[in-house]
């Protein structure tokens, strides 16, 4: 009898892990093809032999941020390297979990029906997104979307906003342009003072 007593924190401390809202970190739904997405979006890239911008191709590094302060989200999981094989699996814009696996979300319960989260996706063999300097990497904004608790089917990233991972540098005719620009303005401004 003293044996089940004690047991029964463990049992309710394993019951309050499950009583959480859980998303799935993909966005295989989404439809959305303008860089302006502010929901249902997908990921874009710069693509210099197109001269214009096209849904990203192929597999990412990614990290997913959630909670229920959008000022205060929580690393949820990241791809990265091997791990990230097989996200762009699902066609072009897409991110697909490798694992398949859904996630629980800091702060939600079984009541809660949406989250804040963010994403950020780098290319390379950085291990963040913070280590990825010199790679295509950007993030998305915040922005909310639905969790279900069990025994409901997780949503995926529904609300997700648009992410352009790779975008064009400047050109050197523009940084010479906007260089001459600088020059006859200061010029202006000396020839008026004397």
């Amino acid at each position: 009898m003293k044996a089940f007593f004690l047991s029964l924190p463990v049992i309710g401390i394993a019951a309050g892990a499950y009583a959480q809202g859980f998303v799935f970190l993909d966005n295989i739904n989404n439809t959305d093809k303008s860089l302006g997405a502010t929901s249902g979006g997908l990921f874009f890239e710069f693509n210099n032999a197109v001269d214009g911008w096209v849904l990203f191709n192929g597999d990412f590094n990614a990290a997913f941020y959630g909670g229920t302060d959008s000022a205060n989200l929580q690393l949820i999981a990241s791809f990265w390297g091997a791990n990230a094989v097989g996200s762009g699996a699902f066609g072009p814009g897409t991110f697909l979990d490798p694992t398949g696996r859904s996630y629980p979300v800091a702060g939600t319960t079984t009541t809660s029906t949406s989250a804040f989260f963010m994403v950020q996706a780098w290319t390379g063999s950085a291990t963040s997104y913070a280590t990825a300097m010199g790679t295509c990497r950007s993030q998305s904004s915040i922005f909310s979307n639905p969790v279900a608790g069990i025994p409901n089917s997780p949503p995926d990233l529904i609300g997700m906003t648009a992410v352009i991972i790779c975008a064009p540098e400047p050109s050197t005719f523009a940084l010479i342009a906007f260089g001459v620009a600088i020059f006859f303005v200061r010029r202006k401004e000396h020839l008026i003072r004397t």
